[in-house]
């Protein structure tokens, strides 16, 4: 099993983060910043909280003014570079954090800090409050960071205005009225970093999720305009598409009124335990009179806690199928717990979608171990 993910701050981080401020802090006493790191309480700490203490701790050493902290800040950048930290990396992410604490009233400092610091680790959730507080300044800065040389810095400018970023605040404003975000995205519309257009794709599928007709009229206008905006179109669409919007559908060629059968839809087994994968099978013919593009998926139909099912979507292909041609595909699905689902004993679903339009279901039982063995004692 991986180990949690709060143990990227082990002996090797201490080492090399302790040996960095020492560096670039004349007075700093080693030993004792450790110290803080050696105690019950660090080890009973979470991911976050742990992220939280660094921030707290390191506070205590860094110079009392903003603008001599930002600089002892930047200097450490530069030493944990030179000891071959890498760029955009977890562990140092609670630096972004001490911007915010120190500099949320100063905005001229924290705008040049946050340039500088986004290179080495994500800014994207310590930068939310500065755009709460400060929303046009920031959304200008943003525009000019979307022309920026760094990509890391590009990224930002469109990661740091998400409106529904995961496990971040919440912009409600945005949520409600998207329109300042759009500028910023027009401009990194075709970047020539995947990591860029990765996130104004995934800015663009939080739009969807509030404004889909906003988001169906950014793809008619960009859609052809180049190669690279328009394979990010696709993906900013992955929750429209996945929902089965008749409008989204059409704008990549898939009409939910094509013509086609599935066939021959089976599953290898009627029961499955935890842990273990279902396999299944189907067939899908072309049943129209012309060549036709199909979107295919299948949903899960999953067993909650209260007995209730739930529905996940999972794509299997794209695929142009000529008049009369057909196509088998042999898919299989884990059933296993991960940290965003666990799975329930039960009746479970499974069907074949095809252009948005969902078939008939096939229905096997899920069977959780702790059940097996409640029954068996017996």
């Amino acid at each position: 099993m991986a180990d949690l993910l709060k143990y990227i701050y082990n002996e090797s981080f201490f080492s090399t983060y302790s040996r960095a401020l020492e560096e670039v802090l004349p007075d700093f006493d080693r030993r004792g910043f450790l110290s803080a790191f050696s105690t019950p309480h660090w080890a009973a700490l979470e991911l976050k909280q742990r992220m939280a203490y660094l921030t707290h701790i390191t506070q205590k050493w860094l110079p009392r003014d903003f603008g001599d902290k930002v600089a002892v800040i930047i200097r450490l950048i530069r030493v944990l570079r030179e000891n071959g930290v890498r760029d955009q990396n977890l562990e140092y992410i609670f630096l972004a954090d001490i911007i915010v604490e120190s500099g949320i009233e100063d905005l001229e400092t924290s705008v040049a800090a946050i340039e500088q610091v986004t290179t080495f680790t994500s800014f994207e959730f310590a930068g939310r409050p500065f755009i709460l507080k400060y929303q046009a300044v920031m959304m200008d800065q943003m525009l000019v960071w979307a022309g920026h040389k760094d990509a890391n810095v590009r990224r930002f400018a469109s990661e740091g205005c998400r409106p529904r970023l995961p496990w971040g605040l919440q912009l409600k404003m945005f949520v409600r009225d998207p329109s300042p975000i759009i500028p910023v995205l027009e401009r990194l519309k075709a970047d020539s970093s995947d990591y860029v257009l990765k996130s104004v794709a995934n800015n663009l599928n939080d739009i969807s999720k509030d404004h889909p007709g906003l988001v169906r009229d950014i793809i008619r206008k960009w859609k052809g305009t180049e190669p690279r905006t328009d394979k990010m179109l696709r993906q900013a669409a992955r929750t429209l598409l996945k929902t089965g919007d008749a409008e989204t559908l059409l704008l990549f060629g898939h009409n939910r009124d094509a013509r086609y059968v599935v066939k021959d839809f089976v599953s290898e087994r009627k029961a499955i335990s935890l842990g273990e994968s279902l396999t299944f099978g189907f067939t899908l013919v072309n049943t129209g009179a012309e060549a036709t593009d199909y979107r295919v998926e299948y949903n899960v139909w999953f067993v909650k806690s209260g007995g209730q099912l739930s529905r996940k979507i999972f794509k299997i292909a794209e695929k142009r199928l000529g008049p009369g041609e057909e196509v088998r595909w042999s898919k299989s699905h884990r059933f296993a717990d991960l940290t965003t689902r666990r799975h329930f004993a039960g009746k479970h679903r499974i069907s074949i979608v095809i252009n948005g339009r969902e078939g008939e279901f096939l229905e096997f039982d899920l069977l959780v171990p702790e059940l097996l063995t409640q029954i068996s004692s017996y």
